[in-house]
């Protein structure tokens, strides 16, 4: 995210100075599509109840309005600065971004990786923490060295794209995951459908009515069905039915704003279905971008997202039908990229190392397809007759104002930014307590780190949790009070709180604490029972009661029923 903002900084003041500097500033329908998601998404944040999560997004997601509006911005620029002349720029782009993401994967596979990550979710993550997430940006990758392949490029150009191919394509299977494949899938049928529709309309229409046939046997595959579904299916698929009907439930009751840009997590309990295929399981996120963005943002920011995927969509199949011969492979081979990350979207979370990809192959899809095609009449502006971009003439203020206006702009994310990066370090150093600190030392280094952003909540928990492990309860009690008055819905603040009580045997204190859980995420059983305890140590045996028959009508058969009326009867 770091990195994401202060580049999106720079090149949003050159955008500024760039469309300022026309004498007559005109948009391109895709321009404002941008414009006016970006202005739904920052009207969402403000509208949000904690606004720290709104803008900088959940901890260790950080899919708030600040990412959302630096992808927005290199969205943008992708529009205005590709055309057909530089449109392979993308594609050596995520060759070079497969071939080191591959390569590393390599190393990890054969345990090599000089870096000892701890790794709890397979063999291969890559640099993206998560072997779903490597799988999908290698998958997409993997169409750009497609792409190569497709291109009458130099022999020996074409033979090492095989190679690196095929290790992308075993890099992907050690991963486990089905990501990389559908990608590499999408990337494989459509520019195949593409040459054979060059060669014979009748081998395009033979090719196209079987991509179809494959195309629904692979859906179906996805949600365990059909001839494919051995080969396709992921057990995780079936966790994300929970998320998706916590997310729908969530619009259902904040149709137009949302419950808040980013804060699923501190609704998914209240929202979630009762009967749920993994019981007791929680989430910050929907895995579904649409569904994220319906619960979070409401109408305010799924129409206008809906808006800019169907003018990119409409634009893309536009240019690849005005075009033919090599200029067509290259727009359906970008397109397979995009549309390849937006499917994956559809089951995975906005991971910015995936995202950022998705949101630049569609500004270059939306503007090399519109300036290879006549929009109202007239050639688009950037396409001349030589293939080669036109360069709008620039005045001398424009030169030196620009990177002046992109300085300001870098400095603005930098002070925004650095707070956010140095807790993140010094967080990370504490847990391990890397510099082997006293307990004295260790409480006034907790103290320092919770003023650097004292509006931080995410911060505090990790605080909280971390005082008491030491423990220092009375701290961890101030920290959580704090997080309580910024954030009322936050689980883990009320439960930290609890525990601070707790084990400090203030039961009547940890109650009122343990009553709220029960409101913020009413089927959390384990809560029930920690709530049963406190109301026998605080000598309350009816509520206790009320308790464990809530338990048993809830959940009759589980381990959690029998554990409260053992409880009730001791």
């Amino acid at each position: 995210m770091f990195v994401l903002a202060i580049l999106s900084a720079w090149i949003l003041g050159v955008i500024i100075t760039a469309s300022i500097s026309e004498k007559r500033i005109k948009f391109s329908l895709g321009q404002w599509a941008v414009i006016v998601f970006s202005a739904g998404i920052l009207l969402a944040a403000l509208l949000t109840d904690v606004r720290y999560t709104a803008f900088f997004g959940a901890s260790h997601r950080n899919d708030g309005a600040l990412s959302y509006l630096a992808l927005a911005t290199l969205c943008m620029a992708g529009m205005m600065s590709f055309g057909t002349a530089n449109i392979k720029q993308i594609r050596t782009s995520l060759l070079i971004t497969g071939s080191v993401l591959a390569g590393y994967g390599f190393l990890q596979t054969t345990g090599h990786d000089p870096f000892k990550w701890v790794i709890v979710y397979g063999p291969v993550i890559g640099t993206l923490g998560n072997p779903d997430f490597v799988s999908g940006i290698i998958g997409a990758s993997s169409i750009a060295t497609l792409w190569v392949i497709f291109t009458k490029e130099k022999p020996w150009l074409r033979v090492l794209g095989i190679i690196v191919l095929l290790l992308e394509l075993f890099i992907i299977k050690r991963t486990g995951s089905v990501q990389g494949f559908v990608a590499f899938a999408v990337g494989l049928a459509l520019l195949a459908v593409a040459r054979f529709w060059q060669i014979d309309k009748r081998y395009g229409l033979v090719s196209t009515i079987l991509a179809g046939f494959v195309s629904v046997a692979v859906l179906l595959g996805l949600v365990n069905k059909g001839p494919l579904a051995a080969k396709i299916y992921q057990s995780t698929l079936r966790n994300r039915l929970d998320y998706w009907h916590g997310a729908i439930n969530m619009f259902k009751a904040h149709p137009i704003v949302g419950v808040g840009l980013d804060r699923f997590g501190e609704n998914y309990g209240q929202y979630a279905p009762q009967v749920q295929i993994v019981q007791g399981q929680t989430t910050d996120n929907a895995h579904n971008v649409f569904l994220q963005l319906l619960a979070t943002g409401g109408l305010l920011v799924i129409l206008p997202y809906l808006f800019l995927l169907a003018v990119i969509f409409i634009m893309a199949i536009r240019g690849v039908r005005a075009t033919t011969g090599q200029l067509q492979i290259d727009i359906v081979a970008l397109f397979s990229i995009w549309f390849s990350l937006l499917l994956i979207s559809s089951i995975s979370i906005d991971n910015l190392g995936v995202g950022v990809w998705f949101w630049i192959s569609g500004g270059v899809l939306y503007g090399v397809a519109y300036k290879s095609i006549k929009v109202d009449g007239h050639r688009a502006i950037g396409k001349e007759k030589s293939g080669k971009l036109k360069q709008r003439p620039s005045s001398n203020n424009a030169i030196y104002i620009s990177p002046i206006v992109s300085l300001l702009l870098t400095v603005f994310a930098l002070i925004l930014m650095i707070p956010t990066w140095r807790t993140s370090a010094m967080l990370a150093d504490l847990q391990q307590n890397k510099g082997g600190l006293s307990h004295a030392q260790y409480v006034a280094r907790v103290n320092q780190v919770s003023k650097i952003q004292p509006s931080n909540v995410q911060t505090l928990i990790s605080l909280s949790d971390l005082a008491l492990r030491i423990p220092e309860v009375d701290l961890a009690l101030s920290f959580t009070k704090t997080i309580n008055e910024k954030d009322p819905r936050s689980f883990y603040g009320n439960y930290l709180s609890a525990v601070a009580y707790e084990v400090t045997n203030r039961f009547d204190r940890a109650l009122p604490f343990r009553v709220r859980l029960l409101e913020i995420d009413p089927w959390n059983t384990k809560n029930m029972l920690e709530l049963m305890k406190d109301y026998i140590q605080v000598k309350d045996f009816a509520n206790a009661r009320a308790i464990a028959t809530k338990i048993s009508h809830l959940y009759p058969n589980s381990d959690d029923a029998k554990t409260a009326v053992a409880l009730v009867k001791g």
